[in-house]
């Protein structure tokens, strides 16, 4: 498989009909789509800000890829709009505590990623953010995931990407240990397992060494396992619950499975080995989500991955694909570049901007309406064919946590891993953290 899909077209008919946690309306694909920002509005705004001031933005964001193609996506953005320039930052570990940092000493980035939902209530609470409703950006993204930007009605964040997470696997190591297909349950799991030891390859690459992998781990067994995000959000702040139920300790047996599987220091291989190790064969399988793909070809352009549910019980009808909104776009509320921060969101969304970036470079589905040209790649390909399908879905269950818990959470895990932490002391940690975050 070439590194680009070829031929593959795509009106967004792929993930129209679903939001992450199955909220999906047909309807919202067949309405009238928002042009806002089309090619003719494009180059009137090239016109009318060639005699404009340039303008750099600060853009603080977790995603990789953006900062590697800064040249490219700004190379495109000036064909719009000559006199706005973007600089990116990338932050990986922390990255929830060096934003609230940046924005609470006045240092902030005019542009920022983050989690949408209710994890935007702490930013907005502290007036931290641009309110956009005013200016509808909204309207350039699908029905489906407008919420995804919203708190109590208003517009803050504009969601970009929409985001599959599962069981990436190597399909020539598949073949050559004979397995037939993905596993659905943690039986099928387990004998894959052996079949991969006995055909000499690691059933899995490890990415433990980095902390945002390991509370991405946790969030999909969590929201492989529960049915009401927000019920668990209102029942914890009420003191009412707790992360541990049978559901979630029994899924925990995947993760124990995946470290026992991943080779002998699963704590020293972080994200990119894990991506080379799945993609040169080395490891049959990683639980990541379709941005791996990138790095993953990096050492075999070739390579043909795949991206499955994750199997988290013996029920094959609780294997999970997890999909949501992402990528979602944030202005500080300190700027002083706060229009040209709206026109970087509209180009982001626009036929041009959302092939040139999350088409081109991320070869993701885009959330934009403005039905932008995409190139899938294998990964963001079968996590669309499997939504199409009708089958179980969930969305990140990070947007349904405490603001700044996924780093305790992260590194608690880390700890659980190199059992330092037992799994009911790693329960009572996250618990605890809940109520320091939530003000308990």
């Amino acid at each position: 498989m070439k590194r680009r899909t070829s031929g593959f077209i795509i009106l967004l008919v792929l993930f129209i009909i679903v939001s992450g946690c199955g909220k999906a309306d047909k309807k919202a694909v067949e309405s009238k789509q928002t042009e806002s920002a089309a090619p003719s509005q494009s180059a009137q705004s090239s016109v009318d800000n060639k005699k404009q001031e340039p303008v750099k933005l600060k853009f603080l964001t977790n995603v990789i890829d953006y900062p590697k193609h800064e040249s490219e996506i700004n190379a495109a953005l000036h064909q719009a709009y000559p006199h706005i320039t973007v600089e990116f930052e990338h932050v990986a570990d922390n990255y929830d505590a060096v934003l609230k940092t940046r924005l609470a000493s006045g240092d902030a980035p005019d542009l920022f990623n983050y989690p949408g939902y209710l994890a935007m209530k702490p930013l907005v609470d502290a007036g931290q953010v641009l309110d956009l409703s005013n200016d509808n950006p909204d309207e350039l993204v699908y029905e489906n995931f407008r919420n995804a930007g919203k708190y109590n009605g208003k517009v803050y964040g504009v969601p970009t990407q929409v985001l599959g997470y599962g069981l990436i696997y190597n399909k020539q190591a598949f073949q050559e240990a004979g397995i037939a297909a993905p596993p659905n349950t943690l039986t099928e799991l387990k004998d894959a397992i052996a079949k991969l030891q006995k055909a000499g390859i690691t059933p899995f690459a490890s990415g433990f060494k980095d902390v945002w992998l390991c509370y991405q781990m946790f969030w999909a067994l969590q929201g492989s396992t529960l049915d009401d995000f927000q019920k668990f959000y209102d029942d914890m702040n009420g003191g009412n619950a707790s992360f541990k139920n049978e559901k979630l300790d029994a899924a925990f047996e995947l993760l124990d499975l995946y470290v026992a599987n991943s080779g002998d220091k699963p704590l020293s291989s972080d994200f990119a080995n894990m991506a080379h190790l799945v993609g040169t064969k080395k490891a049959a399988m990683a639980i990541q989500g379709v941005w791996a793909y990138g790095e993953a070809i990096k050492l075999d352009p070739d390579v043909q991955l795949g991206m499955a549910p994750i199997p988290v019980s013996e029920d094959a009808k609780d294997a999970t694909l997890l999909t949501d909104a992402e990528g979602i776009m944030y202005i500080s509320k300190d700027t002083k570049h706060a229009n040209e921060a709206k026109d970087f969101i509209r180009w982001m969304l626009s036929k041009e901007g959302a092939k040139a970036t999350v088409g081109d470079i991320l070869q993701q589905q885009s959330a934009a309406s403005s039905n932008p040209e995409l190139k899938l790649n294998s990964l963001s390909l079968d996590a669309a064919q499997y939504i199409q399908e009708g089958k179980k879905t969930r969305g990140f269950m990070i947007n349904y946590w405490q603001s700044g818990l996924a780093d305790i959470i992260g590194k608690d895990l880390q700890d659980y891993i190199s059992k330092n932490l037992t799994r009911d002391d790693f329960y009572k940690h996250i618990d605890a953290g809940w109520k320091i975050f939530a003000g308990k």
